[in-house]
């Protein structure tokens, strides 16, 4: 029975923290609960989420992709471009973009896979060269996006009273959950974190698998760009700034997963990006000062993973 009760409550643990900070929320303010503040927490952690999807299978093979930040900047600037410097479709143009985001990523795989660079690594070193090419390219100016209806509905459109960025992220959330659960890639991702080497010994290619969820975090990353510039009206290579990576990263260990490889769960990667969402909306909706809010974030975070950690732990007992 007791054993059942800590299996139970390692599962628990995020959907539990993340209703009862949203009762603390809405307790503190009723405003919190309102369709409209709530359709805006689900559009603040649209992007993020999106790019924590995709990270989930690079931290479950025990990577890590310090990148993304830079990618968007780039991929945003890629699509602004193929729009108003080569007057190309904004099909194409998105497509383009979304390509630069997989270039970037299956250069960070194969460089891992081949050279034999620990992911922190190559990745960290991609950050200052993706942003670099991003200056080289558009420099630090912000690119107007005008008269492109199409390409501004990707980011301020609404569909059924929802954002397109919003939809984009569900849609998303679904489709690589299905990845994860019911294809051969997502048991061979998690076996890869578990153990790389029986995979290898068991005639699989783990190259090739790391190598895809890299080229996964990059078009994550890349669609995400492609949404900012559209939501904001600009393309800029100084978008995506420090951190952005920080918050996509705390969302997938929120999430349940393991630095270390091995474990992982899209749908609750998911929960994991709306915790910090409510958590950032219900600071900023009881008028929090942003000093203190990184604090309270802070705090928040780590006594949230502290019981997750302390749930799995029990499981074993």
């Amino acid at each position: 029975m007791l054993t059942k009760i800590r299996h139970n409550a390692s599962h628990l643990a995020l959907p539990i923290a993340l209703i009862t900070l949203s009762l603390i929320f809405t307790l503190a303010e009723p405003a919190f609960l309102s369709p409209d503040n709530l359709n805006g927490i689900l559009r603040q952690v649209a992007l993020t989420g999106i790019m924590a999807i995709f990270m989930t299978f690079v931290i479950m093979t025990g990577g890590i992709d310090l990148s993304i930040g830079p990618v968007m900047a780039l991929a945003g600037l890629a699509a602004y471009f193929a729009i108003f410097g080569a007057g190309l479709p904004i099909g194409i143009a998105v497509f383009l973009g979304i390509l630069t985001g997989a270039a970037v990523g299956a250069i960070n795989g194969l460089a891992i896979v081949s050279l034999r660079i620990p992911p922190i690594i190559m990745t960290l070193g991609m950050l200052s060269i993706v942003r670099g090419f991003a200056l080289l390219m558009g420099g630090p100016d912000l690119h107007q996006i005008r008269d492109e209806p199409a390409y501004t509905f990707l980011g301020n459109g609404l569909v059924m009273g929802w954002p397109v960025s919003v939809w984009v992220f569900l849609l998303l959330t679904v489709m690589m959950t299905w990845t994860q659960k019911r294809t051969s890639f997502g048991l061979l991702v998690s076996s890869i974190g578990d153990n790389a080497r029986a995979v290898h010994l068991s005639g699989r290619s783990t190259g090739k698998t790391v190598c895809l969820v890299y080229i996964l975090s990059g078009v994550g990353a890349a669609i995400a760009g492609i949404l900012l510039s559209s939501q904001v009206h600009t393309a800029s290579a100084t978008y995506g700034e420090f951190g952005t990576e920080l918050d996509v990263i705390a969302a997938v260990v929120l999430g349940g997963a393991n630095l270390m490889g091995g474990k992982g769960s899209v749908f609750r990667t998911f929960l994991g990006v709306l915790l910090l969402g409510v958590i950032n909306n219900g600071l900023n909706i009881m008028n929090v000062p942003v000093d203190q809010q990184l604090m309270f974030k802070g705090a928040i975070i780590i006594v949230a993973l502290s019981l997750s950690e302390w749930a799995q732990r029990t499981r074993k007992v």
